[in-house]
């Protein structure tokens, strides 16, 4: 076997930081499309503020429709599903005339159930009694340093807008309001 000459080696090299760099930027441009063209969602949540070295500050965001009670699983499971840790979710989401939230109208398995709906958002099921408990992908929003407590001293005051893509039910956190205003930093 023949060792690479370093003129080969350079243009390996060069060949997989492209690859990465192209597979960086294909993820920024898939969460900024997300963010300008998905479906907007406001939620109520109570932040919580906790700290990471390795992360720096932000806030934790627990959402009302994060832990559903049994009775709040009855009525939106529809088609009787039982769900299981780790099993994927679609919540479809809906907001009443003159309400700035919205709320859960139906849980599934199966999205093409619950589309007709609403809004739909896809999570993973944390916990799955004696509710279920759902992790959405939009619990972390990270801070200037030392926002956190400010956003925590706020709960129940607190609503995220979220968008939400129409095919697949990701979403990602576009604004946050606090009293309703929304919290800007420089």
């Amino acid at each position: 076997m023949s060792a690479m000459t370093p003129r080969r080696q350079l243009l390996l090299y060069g060949v997989v930081v492209l690859a990465q760099l192209l597979a960086l930027g294909a993820i920024v441009l898939k969460r900024e499309h997300l963010l300008r063209t998905g479906e907007v969602v406001r939620l109520r949540c109570r932040p919580l503020d906790p700290r990471s070295v390795l992360s720096g500050d932000y806030v934790e965001l627990t959402y009302l429709i994060s832990s559903l009670s049994q009775v709040e699983l009855k009525k939106l499971n529809r088609w009787n599903e039982s769900f299981e840790r780790r099993d994927t979710v679609y919540l479809a989401m809906t907001r009443a005339a003159g309400e700035e939230t919205h709320h859960p109208a139906a849980i599934s398995h199966r999205p093409e159930r619950v589309r007709p709906l609403g809004v739909v958002l896809r999570g993973t099921v944390t916990w799955p009694y004696p509710g279920v408990d759902v992790r959405y992908g939009v619990e972390t929003y990270f801070v200037p340093q030392n926002e956190g407590p400010r956003i925590e001293a706020h709960q129940g005051d607190a609503v995220v807008e979220v968008a939400v893509s129409r095919s697949t039910g990701e979403s990602a956190i576009r604004r946050l309001f606090v009293k309703g205003q929304e919290l800007v930093f420089y």
